[in-house]
C-alpha cells in the first residue's frame, strides 16, 4: 500500500476514553420515497445513510449514523500449515475504526443536477485528497507500517492490503456512501500472513459506521467480492475448530461451503455438523449484509432485487445491437475466404490451427445465439471470432513474406496490423468532446471511456510485443531460403508474433465497443450536471484500492514465475500479460494517475466532466480487472487442461452459489440505480443479459458470467454514485 496507509490514530487514541457524540441504534431508520436525483442532499449528510430501494414499492431506508469515530474488535479466523505437523486454526483480534469526514458531506437542501460548492480543503495533509483513507498497521516480522503496492516477496501482506481496501469500498457502498466520506483503520494484534478475512473486516467496518456492537461469540470466514457477495476460503474446518477453542459459538461461512475440505486430512467436513458437535452454530452467508447481521445480531436494510423482466433490453437497444452484429458479421465474412484457403492448404503451424478453430467455433456460436435472440452474447462472440480470424490471416501474411525471402515485406506486414496512436488519441478526444446533459449521457460517456482504456492498454502492450516480434523477424536476416520456409521457422515466428497481433486486433475491437457504448446509452432523461470535482476526488480515493488489489494479483501471478523459472520481474510480468488480457489492463491502469489520461488531453480538458469521468473509468476498470484475476487465480484456483482451457473451478458448489448470489445482487443494485436515477442503466442490463447466456456455458464462460454480473452491479452503483455527486 501507499505511504498514506498509516494508522488513523494510535491505539491509545482508540482506547483512552469513549468517544462523545450521538450513537443511534445501528439499523433503525425511516423509509422515504425519492424522485430521481432527489436523494442527493440526504445521502451526502455525514449523520445518515440512504439505502436505496429497500422494498418492492421503491422505498429507501434512511439510517442515522454516528458522527464520531467508532471502534470495534473482530476476531479473524485463520489456518496455518503447522510446519511438520497437521494444519491447525486460530484467531487474530483486529481493531477496526470508522471516522466520518463531515467536511466532505454536503448537508442541507440542494437542487438535483446542480453542482454544490467545492468542499473545504483537507486537513489530512494528503495532497489532492479529501482526507478519506484506509489505514493499516501490520506488526509482522520484517514488515512494519506499510508495504508498497505491487511489491513482491510478501504475499500475505499483499493479500491483507487488498482485502482491507476491498472491505472499505464495500462498506461505504453498502451504506450508499463514497470512499472520501469515511476514514478507516485496521490494527491487527499479530501477523497477518495467514489471514484472509476481508468479509469479516467489511462487516466490522459496517458495524463501526453504524454504531453497532459486535457479538463476542460471533465470527466469520470468507472473502468479499466487488459486488458485496462472499467468496470461499480454504481450511474452514480448521478455522472453525480454532475459533471454537477461543470461545466462538456463532460461525459464518460463505454460501456453498457447508461441505469444506479439511487441510489436515484432505477429506470433506460438514461445517454445520462440526459446529453442532462442539455446541456451536454454523451459518451460511451470501453477502456482506448477512455477515453484518451475524456479527451484530441486527438486520441491515438492503435493496430488493428487480425482476428478471426488468433486466430485459428495450427495443431500441436490441435494434442497435442487431445492426452492430450484422456489420461485424460482414467484416468476419471478409476473413473467411483466405482463412479457408489456409486451412485447406494444410501445414499450418499448430498455433494458427488453434486460432482458426477458435474463430470458427465462435462464429458458429455467434450465429446460434443470434438466431436465439441473445444479441449481447452474439455480438461478443462475433467480435472474438473476427479478432482471431483476422489475426490468423495477418500472421500467415507475415509468414508468407518470410518464406518468400522478403524480410522487409514481412516486417512491413507486421507493422501494418497496428492502427497507430493517432487513431486512439482521436477516439479519446471524440469521447471527451461530448457534453452530456443527462445522467444517462454521463453513464454512456463513462462506459465509452472504459472501453477506450481497455483498448489503450491492449495497444500499449501489443506495441511493445510487436517490437519484440519485429526483432525476431530481423534475426532471420541472411538465412538461406530453405530455413526461411521451414516448418520449424514458421512455428518459431508464429509463437513470437501471433499473440502480439491478437492483442493489437483486440484494440480494434475495443474501438468498436466504444462506438456501441456511445450509441446505446442515449443522452435522454432528467437534466443532470453533476460535480466533476466530487467525481475526480472519488476516483483519486479509489486509486489506492486498485493499486492494492493489483499488488496482490501481482504476487499471485508474477512472484511464482520469478521463484520457479528464475525470470526477472519484468520478464515474468511480460509472460503473464501475454497469456492473461486482464493482467494487461490491470497493469496499465491500477497505478496510473488520472485514469491514464494522455498528457496532451489533460492540458486541453482541465478540470472538466471529461477528466473526472475518465479518471473514474480508469479506477473502475482497474478494480474489475484485478478482482477477476484474484477470483481466477486465488479464490477459485482455476485449473487448465493441456489445451489451456479451464477444466476445473473449485470448490464447485461455492462457485455455483456465488453465480446465483451475484445475479441476485446485480438485480438489487439495479433497483437502487432505478430509484436514484429513474432507470436501470442500459450497460447494466447488457452485462446481465450476457451473463445469463454465459452462465450456462463452459467453466471459462461461467467465470466470464461472474465478471459480467460484477460489472452489472458496478454500473448500477456508479449510476447511484453519480446521482449523489
Amino acid at each position: 500500500m501507499t505511504n498514506r496507509l498509516a494508522m488513523l490514530a494510535t491505539l491509545c487514541a482508540l482506547g483512552c476514553g469513549a468517544p462523545q457524540g450521538r450513537r443511534p441504534p445501528a439499523t433503525t431508520g425511516t423509509v422515504k420515497h425519492y424522485q430521481p436525483l432527489e436523494m442527493r442532499a440526504d445521502a451526502r449528510r455525514a449523520d445518515q445513510a440512504v439505502i436505496l430501494g429497500t422494498d418492492d414499492g421503491n422505498g429507501s431506508t434512511v439510517l442515522p449514523l454516528p458522527t464520531v469515530t467508532a471502534a470495534v474488535v473482530v476476531d479473524a479466523m485463520f489456518v496455518t500449515g503447522g510446519g511438520t505437523g497437521p494444519a491447525s486454526g486460530g484467531t487474530l483480534a483486529i481493531t477496526l475504526t470508522a471516522a466520518p469526514n463531515p467536511h466532505v458531506a454536503a448537508p442541507g437542501p440542494s437542487t438535483p443536477g446542480v453542482p454544490s460548492p467545492a468542499p473545504a480543503p483537507s486537513s489530512s495533509g494528503a495532497s489532492g485528497a479529501s482526507g478519506a483513507s484506509v489505514k493499516s498497521t501490520v506488526p509482522t516480522p520484517g514488515v512494519r507500517g506499510t508495504v508498497p503496492a505491487g511489491a513482491l516477496g510478501a504475499p500475505g501482506v499483499a493479500r491483507w492490503n487488498a482485502g482491507l481496501w476491498s472491505a472499505a469500498v464495500i462498506a461505504v457502498t453498502t451504506l450508499g456512501k463514497d470512499l472520501p466520506e469515511v476514514s478507516f483503520s485496521a490494527v491487527p494484534a499479530g501477523p497477518v500472513d495467514h489471514v484472509a478475512a476481508s468479509a469479516l473486516i467489511a462487516a466490522g467496518f459496517l458495524a463501526a459506521m453504524t454504531g453497532a456492537k459486535i457479538d463476542p461469540a460471533a465470527t466469520l470466514a470468507g472473502t468479499v467480492n466487488p459486488d458485496g457477495t462472499l467468496g470461499p476460503v480454504v481450511g474452514l474446518p480448521e478455522q472453525f475448530l480454532g475459533a471454537i477453542a477461543h470461545g466462538k459459538t456463532r460461525l459464518g461461512f460463505p454460501s456453498g461451503m457447508r461441505l469444506a475440505t479439511s487441510e489436515a486430512t484432505g477429506k470433506p467436513v460438514d461445517l454445520v455438523q462440526l459446529a453442532r458437535d462442539h455446541h456451536a452454530e454454523a451459518v451460511e452467508l451470501a453477502t456482506v449484509s448477512d455477515a453484518y447481521q451475524l456479527l451484530t445480531q441486527r438486520p441491515l436494510p438492503a435493496p430488493v432485487p428487480v425482476s428478471e423482466a426488468d433486466m430485459a433490453l428495450d427495443p431500441a437497444t436490441r435494434q442497435g445491437l442487431e445492426a452492430a452484429y450484422l456489420a461485424w458479421q460482414k467484416q468476419l465474412a471478409g476473413e473467411w475466404a483466405p482463412l479457408l484457403q489456409l486451412e485447406q492448404a494444410g501445414r499450418l503451424p499448430a498455433t494458427l490451427q488453434a486460432m482458426a478453430r477458435f474463430a470458427r467455433d465462435h462464429s458458429e456460436a455467434a450465429e446460434a445465439l443470434h438466431r436465439a435472440g441473445n444479441l449481447p452474447a452474439a455480438y461478443g462472440r462475433v467480435l472474438a471470432a473476427w479478432v482471431f480470424a483476422a489475426a490468423t490471416n495477418a500472421t500467415h501474411a507475415v509468414l508468407a513474406k518470410l518464406a518468400a525471402g522478403d524480410l522487409d515485406g514481412a516486417v512491413a506486414a507486421l507493422a501494418a496490423v497496428a492502427p497507430g496512436d493517432a487513431s486512439l488519441s482521436a477516439l479519446f478526444a471524440r469521447i471527451g468532446a461530448l457534453r452530456p446533459s443527462t445522467l444517462a449521457g454521463h453513464l454512456g460517456m463513462l462506459a465509452a471511456f472504459q472501453a477506450a482504456l481497455r483498448g489503450s492498454a491492449y495497444q500499449d502492450f501489443a506495441g511493445d510485443a510487436l517490437g519484440v516480434a519485429a526483432q525476431v523477424l530481423t534475426g532471420f536476416q541472411g538465412k538461406p531460403p530453405a530455413e526461411l520456409g521451414a516448418p520449424a521457422t514458421a512455428d518459431t515466428v508464429t509463437s513470437a508474433i501471433a499473440p502480439a497481433i491478437v492483442m493489437m486486433l483486440r484494440t480494434v475491437a475495443q474501438s468498436n465497443v466504444v462506438e456501441q457504448e456511445l450509441t446505446l446509452e442515449h443522452d435522454e432523461g432528467l437534466p443532470y450536471a453533476g460535480s466533476p470535482g466530487d467525481v475526480a476526488r472519488l476516483a483519486a480515493e479509489l486509486q489506492p484500492a486498485s493499486a492494492a488489489l493489483f499488488g496482490y494479483a501481482n504476487a499471485l501471478l508474477v512472484e511464482p514465475l520469478v521463484r520457479s523459472a528464475g525470470l526477472s520481474e519484468d520478464l515474468a510480468r511480460q509472460r503473464v500479460a501475454a497469456a492473461e488480457p486482464e493482467y494487461v489492463i490491470a497493469a496499465a491502469l491500477a497505478r496510473a494517475p488520472a485514469g491514464g489520461l494522455p498528457p496532451e488531453l489533460a492540458t486541453t480538458w482541465g478540470d472538466s466532466v471529461a477528466t473526472s469521468l475518465l479518471s473514474l473509468a480508469g479506477t473502475e476498470v482497474a478494480l474489475s480487472s484485478t478482482a477477476l484475476l484474484i477470483a481466477r487465480y486465488d479464490t477459485f484456483a482455476v485449473h487448465l487442461d493441456h489445451a489451456g482451457k479451464i477444466d476445473a473451478v473449485g470448490p464447485p458448489e461455492a462457485f455455483r452459489q456465488l453465480l446465483a448470489n451475484a445475479a441476485h445482487t446485480a438485480r438489487a443494485a439495479a433497483r437502487a440505480a432505478r430509484v436514484a436515477t429513474g432507470a436501470i442503466p442500459v450497460q447494466a442490463r447488457l452485462a446481465y443479459q450476457l451473463a445469463a447466456v454465459e452462465a450456462s456455458g463452459s467453466l471459462d464462460d461461467q467465470l466470464s458470467a461472474l465478471a459480467e454480473l460484477w460489472s452489472a452491479s458496478a454500473i448500477s452503483r456508479a449510476a447511484a454514485m453519480l446521482a449523489r455527486n
